[in-house]
């Protein structure tokens, strides 16, 4: 795994270093045959957890209790390129090492997670772009038929492995969304508001996500480095039906992932590295919540136009 992830981060690079400007996204959509890639790594820790009514407390497993932990570590793949006219589609890829249970006997797993793919439309060009778009979570890179299982057994009943649907929220989404944008500082910093409304297939719940993306060049001349701050926003409508089979996670009165709403604020510092590459260094913390677990997020990503 390691070789093959090497492998793809130099084939990327060396495509990088041959593309042009990067795309800034938002209500700017990419034109035919541009657009931006990003490779990027983050690791996703967290012992606890709000509960429905949005009060903390510690995840707890086993006999005798030991933390649960989460240690999820994604390598993820993103993107955008024009198509046609104002239309451009957009692609976000995610590879899993995750690592959850009682600490000291968590449970590993690693392989392909969700993936998103979109399309967006450029409704408005000029000093505030704006558009709208769509895109859909699918689970087909690691969802099995049939009932949901933790762990996949042989004829004899013998435990083989752990599923590959352990890896994911094992269901599909759509949302629809419209993104609002402005340039900043001659064009070396931006601004872009989305919002959207995400009807989610089964027991989960339809949810109202809002993004808030802005970036700004530090009063430092050291290659055109800039700070970005993220702010991302989930209101569940608490709307999820009755479990079925084939859905991973179930639920309480007092926490129900399907029906999470979170805060999630992020800091980050962006650097021209060489020509067109660039890498952006930064923080993600999720400040509050409703059954949501309390991450904390590093991350590290290289991207380019094309």
């Amino acid at each position: 795994m390691t070789r093959w992830l090497a492998r793809l981060a130099f084939t990327l690079l060396a495509v990088f270093l041959g593309a042009g400007d990067v795309a800034a996204g938002g209500g700017w959509v990419a034109e035919p045959g541009h657009g931006y890639a990003s490779l990027g790594y983050s690791r996703k820790t967290a012992r606890t957890s709000w509960d429905a009514w949005g009060n903390s407390f510690n995840n707890v497993t086993g006999n005798p209790p030991a933390a649960n932990w989460h240690d999820f570590r994604y390598v993820y793949l993103s993107g955008e390129a024009g198509v046609i006219r104002n239309v451009s589609v957009t692609w976000l890829m995610t590879y899993l090492d995750g690592f959850e249970g009682a600490e000291g006997a968590q449970e590993r797993n690693r392989g392909l997670s969700d993936a998103w793919f979109g399309a967006r439309y450029a409704v408005r060009k000029g000093a505030w772009p704006v558009a709208v778009g769509a895109v859909t979570r699918v689970p087909f890179f690691y969802d099995l038929t049939g009932p949901y299982t933790r762990h996949l057994y042989n004829e004899d009943g013998e435990e083989v492995t752990l599923s590959p649907e352990w890896r994911g929220v094992l269901k599909h989404d759509l949302t629809l969304y419209g993104s609002l944008s402005r340039s900043l500082a001659d064009g070396r910093g931006w601004a872009s508001l989305d919002a959207g409304f995400t009807w989610r297939e089964g027991s989960p719940a339809d949810e109202f996500p809002v993004r808030l993306d802005a970036g700004y060049p530090l009063p430092v001349d050291f290659q055109n480095t800039r700070f970005k701050f993220a702010a991302h926003f989930i209101h569940s409508l608490g709307n999820e039906s009755t479990r079925e089979p084939d859905d991973r996670f179930g639920g309480s009165s007092t926490f129900n992932f399907n029906d999470a709403s979170i805060l999630r604020l992020a800091g980050s510092l962006v650097v021209d590295v060489y020509g067109p590459l660039q890498a952006e260094l930064g923080y993600a913390q999720w400040v509050w919540g409703q059954s949501a677990r309390q991450y904390k997020e590093p991350f590290f990503a290289l991207g380019t136009g094309f």
